[in-house]
């Protein structure tokens, strides 16, 4: 369990977690001389019930920055009150920041005691209305003296009773680095607390938001070498890297799972101003952000109300001036812009919002609905607003949820998966039986048209779902048989363009004579004179065969059967594989096909306008993913 210090300056603090551990937390010579705390001391104590670690943080204002970098990964706060002194600036500020934060669990140390016995009641009362309405009301008081030990036995064990704040052990890890320096013999020595996850020796993850990769060379948790460290503990690594050194690593910084390397610049939050505040957020207000260990100027814009008064809560967009690691969940404080004062602070509700429509209607009803620290029922809610969708990996990022979560959650909400997106299945089923309904009416004004392609079909749709999850909706309808896509034409399996009889009888002769020549076929006038048809007649019937799909258009008055486009789609993938740049040029295809540089290149100019390409420069990469457009090689339409 980690305990956090709080409190004035000069109050003792670093003295009490001396008389309790044994140890100094004062560690640099300027401390020392000094005699006050200016950065993170941290002491270990085994007691019979077990360790506790303490976080001992500067009191003096100046380096209120500081103690908010220690004090983000506690799991309960020593919040310490001099009876000589009572009540003093950086102990309302202090007790401030900790509700802020989150801190329910505490014990109040009244020092001193054999200085100002006399005043345990009367600074015990002040103390008590510091407190009233804090996560810390009702906190346990016991008067202390660092110098004769009275007290420390009842405080040891009143802090172990607290118990430990529950932290989530299952997500990806997530050390929140307080400290860097480097040992001889060991190298990079990294410190904080596990936020999240797990740590093991070997581990290779990133130090965000730099993105360098590390490994995990070696673990102390609790101030003990060990193979593993778990969420709730102090840890130090030892890390090595490529390109890690002393001066890459900062504190704010995080050491995570690649999983959850997502720096931001932007957070939607739900802030509250302390009720002594002095002014009430605006628009574009300037503010110091603290979350975990970091620090960053940034503005702050209210969402649901044009302003945030004292003492209220309301709903808000951070814009940092730098990126930062934060996840969904995450305490952050805010202080003014001249770091003078702690303003408010509050809680993170995405991590990642979208740039465009932050105060729109559909905007804050999706906030409220991922406010629901429930995972299951956060995203329930969100399907259940506008578009009725959301992207997965985002989602699940934002939660740090591994694999196995992600799956219970999705099976719980209830959610599908769909191409990156979730989705309910009610919502998959209205979309699917839209595209249906959209095709129809389609077929009914043109029943003369082969179909809609894919875009403008999806366009078409109220909601319109990205192309990559529109795609896999067509292509579930596709699979059920209700839906088929004739080249570029996507259309209903019961429209059909009919023949006239004069063109049934031509359409065989003509499939002979294109197949003949499958790569280099002849062009409308030369099959309008082969075939003894006025071109008039030979250009309608062609474009009748390409509406119904047996024929596809490559350029004008240019038609190839579509078994033929199928295969020379197939052709021009397995050139690309073939080239260590999975690059395909007209001069390769050309030859595969064994045809004239004109022809080859018209080809590919309409791959590249159907998507089966995409041309830069002088070479080609192929889709994968569009080869089927025009079904299989060995297809054959009679």
């Amino acid at each position: 369990m980690i305990i956090g210090t709080a409190g004035h300056i000069d109050h003792g603090k670093t003295a009490l977690v001396k008389a309790l551990t044994g140890i100094d937390a004062d560690r640099l010579a300027e401390e020392k001389r000094r005699g006050i705390t200016i950065d993170l001391g941290f002491a270990y104590a085994d007691t019979p019930s077990g360790p506790l670690g303490f976080v001992d943080v500067p009191g003096h204002e100046r380096f209120v920055h500081t103690m908010l970098s220690g004090a983000s990964g506690i799991d309960a706060a020593l919040l310490v009150v001099a009876l000589d002194d009572g009540v003093m600036p950086q102990t309302r500020e202090h007790a401030a920041i900790l509700d802020l934060l989150g801190i329910k669990r505490g014990v109040v140390a009244l020092t001193k005691a054999d200085l100002a016995a006399e005043n345990v009641e009367s600074v015990g009362r002040a103390t008590q209305a510091l407190l009233a309405g804090t996560g810390l009301c009702g906190a346990t008081m016991i008067p202390v003296s660092a110098h004769t030990g009275a007290g420390i036995d009842a405080l040891t064990a009143a802090l172990y009773a607290l118990g430990p704040k529950p932290r989530d052990a299952a997500g990806y890890p997530r050390l929140a680095v307080d400290r860097a320096f480097t040992l001889s013999g060991a190298g990079l020595i990294v410190t904080g607390t596990l936020v999240a996850g797990r740590i093991a020796v070997d581990d290779r993850l990133v130090l965000s938001p730099s993105g360098h990769e590390l490994r995990v060379r070696g673990v102390h948790a609790q101030n003990r070498a060990s193979d593993l460290a778990v969420a709730g503990q102090r840890v130090a690594l030892n890390i090595t890297g490529t390109r890690l050194s002393k001066d890459t690593v900062a504190r704010g910084d995080w050491v995570l799972h690649p999983d959850v390397h997502a720096p931001t610049l932007q957070l939607d939050v739900r802030l509250r101003l302390l009720p002594d505040e002095q002014r009430r957020l605006r628009p574009d207000t300037p503010v110091h952000l603290h979350l975990g260990a970091a620090h960053s100027m940034a503005r702050a814009f209210p969402l649901d109300r044009d302003s945030i008064e004292p003492g209220s809560d309301g709903l808000a967009r951070l814009s940092l001036d730098r990126a930062i690691g934060a996840l969904a969940g995450d305490r952050l404080v805010l202080r003014d812009s001249g770091a003078a004062r702690t303003m408010g602070g509050g809680i993170v509700i995405d991590p990642f919002p979208p740039q465009r429509g932050r105060r729109t209607t559909a905007r804050l009803a999706a906030l409220s609905a991922m406010e629901e620290p429930e995972p299951a029922a956060a995203l329930n809610g969100m399907l259940a607003q506008s578009p009725g969708w959301t992207e997965g990996a985002r989602f699940f990022r934002a939660r740090n949820l591994r694999p196995a979560e992600q799956e219970k959650i999705t099976r719980a909400a209830p959610a599908v998966g769909l191409a990156g997106l979730l989705l309910t299945p009610d919502g998959l089923q209205a979309l699917q039986a839209e595209i249906g309904q959209v095709l129809a009416a389609y077929h009914q004004s043109a029943p003369d048209q082969p179909g809609l392609q894919a875009e403008r079909l999806r366009q078409a749709l109220r909601l319109r779902p990205p192309p990559a999850a529109f795609r896999a909706i067509v292509e579930s309808l596709m699979r059920r048989g209700t839906v088929r896509q004739d080249g570029p034409w996507l259309r209903l399996i019961t429209h059909q363009i009919r023949l006239t009889a004069t063109e049934e009888l031509l359409w065989p002769r003509t499939r002979d004579l294109i197949a003949a020549e499958r790569f280099r076929p002849p062009r409308t006038r030369d099959l309008a004179q082969a075939l003894g048809v006025p071109e008039t007649a030979m250009r309608t019937t062609l474009k009748r065969l390409q509406r119904i799909g047996w024929l596809v258009q490559i350029a004008p008055d240019h038609f190839f059967l579509r078994e033929t486009v199928a295969e020379m789609a197939e052709i021009a993938a397995a050139a690309a594989a073939e080239d260590s740049r999975m690059e395909l040029t007209a001069a390769i295809f050309r030859d595969r096909l064994d045809n004239g540089r004109k022809v080859a290149i018209q080809i590919l100019e309409f791959f590249d306008r159907v998507g089966v390409t995409v041309r830069k420069g002088d070479a080609r990469t192929v889709r994968a993913d569009r080869l089927s457009m025009f079904g299989s090689a060995g297809e054959e339409h009679k």
